[in-house]
C-alpha cells in the first residue's frame, strides 16, 4: 500500500495527463494498443506485423520489397501501407498536442520547434497557390510521414486539417510509386535495384528543398538581425 502511494505521489502529473487523453480519444487509445501489438508481433516474426514495421521504417519502397518477398503484388502493397501510415501520423499527431502543456515535455517539444521552425515558415511564405496543406501532403509524399505531421504541429496546423494533406499525401505517394516501379521495372528487371535508384531520386529531391529551407531561413535571420541593429 506505501509502495502504491509512493508510486502515485510521483507520477501523478503523468498518471492525470494519461487519464485525459484517454477520455478525450477513447477510440485512439484502443487501437494504440492494438498497434503496438503488431510491432511486437513484427519482432515476434509475425507476417502482417513484419509488413507494418517496415511500412513505418521505410514506407512504400520497403513495404514493396517486403510485400514481393512474401508474394504480395506492388500494387497491393503501396495500398496496405496508407492506413498504417494514416494512423501512425492520426496517433503521433494527437499524442504532440495532448503532451504540449506536460511539464516535462515542454523541453523537448521547444526543441523540435526550433529546428524545424525555419524549414516551417519557409514552407508557409512559399506554399503559394497550394496552400499549407498542398504543402504538407508533398512534404508527406517526399520525404515522409512524420516530418509533415512535425510540421504541422510546429504551424499549429489543426489535426483535421494535417490529416487531409497526409491521406492526399500518401495517396499521391501510392500512385506515383507504383507507376514509377511499374516503368522501370521493364528496363531493370531487378526489384531491389529499382528500389534503390527510386529512393535515390526522392531523396535527392528531398535534400535539395531542405537545403533550400535552410538557405532561406538562415537569408532571412540575418536579415532580421540587420534590421534590429
Amino acid at each position: 500500500m506505501e509502495a502504491r502511494r509512493g508510486f502515485y505521489s510521483v507520477f501523478s502529473v503523468e498518471i492525470g495527463h494519461l487519464r485525459a487523453f484517454m477520455n478525450e480519444y477513447p477510440f485512439l487509445t484502443l487501437g494504440l494498443p492494438f498497434f503496438l501489438g503488431l510491432i511486437v508481433g513484427g519482432v515476434l516474426r509475425a507476417t502482417v506485423s513484419q509488413f507494418v514495421i517496415v511500412s513505418l521504417v521505410g514506407g512504400f519502397p520497403f513495404a514493396r520489397l517486403y510485400g514481393l518477398s512474401i508474394g504480395l503484388p506492388v500494387i497491393v502493397s503501396n495500398v496496405l501501407v496508407v492506413p498504417v501510415l494514416l494512423f501512425a501520423s492520426y496517433a503521433t499527431a494527437r499524442i504532440l498536442w495532448a503532451i504540449e502543456n506536460y511539464p516535462r515535455a515542454a523541453q523537448y517539444l521547444a526543441r523540435l520547434k526550433n529546428r524545424y521552425g525555419p524549414g516551417a515558415r519557409y514552407l508557409v511564405v512559399h506554399a503559394g497557390k497550394i496552400g499549407v496543406g498542398g504543402a504538407l501532403a508533398l512534404c508527406t509524399f517526399l520525404i515522409g510521414w512524420w516530418v509533415a505531421v512535425v510540421i504541422s504541429y510546429v504551424l499549429d496546423v489543426d489535426v483535421k486539417t494535417t490529416m487531409k494533406a497526409t491521406t492526399l499525401g500518401l495517396l499521391i505517394g501510392a500512385g506515383i510509386s507504383w507507376a514509377s516501379y511499374e516503368g522501370l521495372i521493364r528496363w531493370l528487371p531487378n526489384p531491389l535495384i529499382v528500389t534503390a535508384t527510386l529512393m535515390i531520386i526522392f531523396a535527392a529531391v528531398a535534400r535539395l528543398l531542405g537545403t533550400m529551407a535552410k538557405r532561406e531561413a538562415s537569408k532571412s535571420s540575418r536579415s532580421q538581425m540587420g534590421a534590429g541593429t
